[in-house]
C-alpha cells in the first residue's frame, strides 16, 4: 500500500472516530501540537521512530508523557501507528484529517497579518464577523506583522485581501495621479 493511500485510509478513520465522540476540532489541535512537537523536540521523535522499545512500553509513555498535552484520541492512535510510524506518514495523516475535516465541517483557513498585537476579545470579534461574512467557520491564524502601518491583511484559503494602511495610500496616490 502506498504512503498515500495509507496516510488517507488512516486520516478517515481518525475523523471518523472523532466526529463520533464530537471532538473532531480538537483532535485537529492536537494534531497540530504533536507536528509542532516532532519538529523541535529530538527525543520525542527518538521515541517515536525507535525501534527498540516495546510498542505496549511505548504506548504507556505516550499516554503518560502527552495525557495533559494533547487529546486522548491522538494519543492512541499514535499508539497503534507506532510499529509503522515514520515522520512522513504522521505528516501526510495530518495533512490529509484537516483536508477532511475542513470539507466535512465546513471550516475555511484565514491567516490575518496585522500591524499590532490585539486581545483576545477583538480576535473573537474578527473571527466571528469572518464566519458571517464568509457562511463558514474560520480557522483563524493571526499574526502581528510590525513593517504594517495599520489595517488588516487576510488570505481566506487562496484569495488574498489587503485592506492596510499602506495599500489604501497607494491606491488614493494611483487615483490622484491619474485625475
Amino acid at each position: 500500500m502506498s504512503l498515500n493511500s495509507r496516510a488517507k485510509q488512516l486520516a478517515v478513520i481518525l475523523l471518523k472516530s472523532a466526529q463520533k465522540s464530537g471532538n473532531a476540532h480538537e483532535v485537529q489541535l492536537s494534531l497540530r501540537k504533536i507536528v509542532a512537537l516532532l519538529n523541535k523536540d529530538v527525543q520525542f521523535r527518538t521515541l517515536l521512530l525507535s525501534k527498540r522499545i516495546a510498542t505496549e512500553k511505548k504506548v504507556n509513555i505516550l499516554r503518560n508523557v502527552l495525557a495533559d498535552y494533547a487529546h486522548q484520541l491522538v494519543i492512541e492512535f499514535l499508539g497503534i501507528i507506532s510499529k509503522e510510524f515514520s515522520n512522513n506518514l504522521f505528516r501526510r495523516v495530518v495533512k490529509v484529517y484537516d483536508e477532511l475535516y475542513k470539507k466535512e465541517e465546513g471550516v475555511v483557513f484565514v491567516s490575518a497579518h496585522i500591524s499590532h498585537t490585539l486581545d483576545d476579545s477583538k480576535i473573537d470579534n474578527l473571527r466571528t464577523n469572518l464566519e458571517s461574512a464568509l457562511n463558514k467557520k474560520a480557522d483563524l491564524n493571526v499574526e502581528v506583522n510590525h513593517e504594517l502601518l495599520g489595517g488588516i491583511k487576510l488570505r481566506i484559503e487562496n484569495t488574498f485581501l489587503d485592506a492596510s494602511l499602506q495599500n489604501q495610500m497607494i491606491r488614493l496616490r494611483e487615483k490622484l495621479l491619474q485625475s
